[in-house]
């Protein structure tokens, strides 16, 4: 399979569900008003994974599968929640709170959260690539295709959103439910995934 459909399959099939729920924890409360923001933290996002998927993938780094698949819930868990809290993932916020600190390194944030996806990624990528060629090249096109796939999600997550806020639905109602159903979806997941 090409590498750049590879890694737009992953990101949008329904079995990396992990990942699309991790985007869409992360857009809680946002709409398309919000799309250069949103873009900016998926850049953040992409940074980190893509350090990782190349360290990972090159074996320079393996890390164990289960561990995986416990810490990518773990990390839309802490997501959800900080949306269930109501934490502003804006710049320009003047609120003073313990949560401050959070809101102003969102960026760090989300690219540490990335480096735990991105051995998400490579252990898919290592699975289902053929390793026959080089790996630079197949490596960068699959991320590429993860890429492709990631803005599909969120162009998509943000037009419901939108559509949500076009009937009245407020950015702190929007907040709560998705946080809260992505709570709820991560922590199955944590559960189902626990390595020990």
């Amino acid at each position: 399979m090409n590498d750049i459909l590879l890694g737009a399959y992953h990101i949008t099939d329904l079995d990396g569900v992990d990942h699309i729920l991790f985007l869409v924890a992360l857009a809680a409360s946002y709409d398309l008003t919000k799309l250069w923001r949103m873009a900016m933290l998926a850049t953040a996002f992409t940074l980190g994974h893509s350090i990782t998927l190349f360290i990972a993938g090159l074996d320079i780094v393996r890390a164990s599968l289960s561990w995986i698949e416990f810490l990518i819930p773990i990390t839309i868990l802490v997501m959800a929640a900080l949306q269930i809290r109501g934490v502003k993932f804006e710049s320009t916020s003047k609120r003073t709170s313990k949560f401050s600190l959070v809101s102003k390194s969102i960026f760090v944030v989300t690219a540490f959260f990335g480096l735990i996806h991105g051995l998400g990624f490579s252990s898919f990528y290592r699975i289902a690539s053929d390793r026959g060629a080089g790996i630079i090249m197949p490596l960068l096109k699959f991320n590429l295709g993860v890429e492709l796939g990631q803005i599909l999600i969120i162009l998509v997550t943000l037009s419901i959103f939108s559509l949500a806020r076009a009937f009245g639905v407020s950015e702190r109602s929007q907040q709560l439910v998705i946080g809260g159903a992505a709570f709820g979806l991560a922590a199955k997941m944590a559960l189902e995934n626990v390595p020990f």
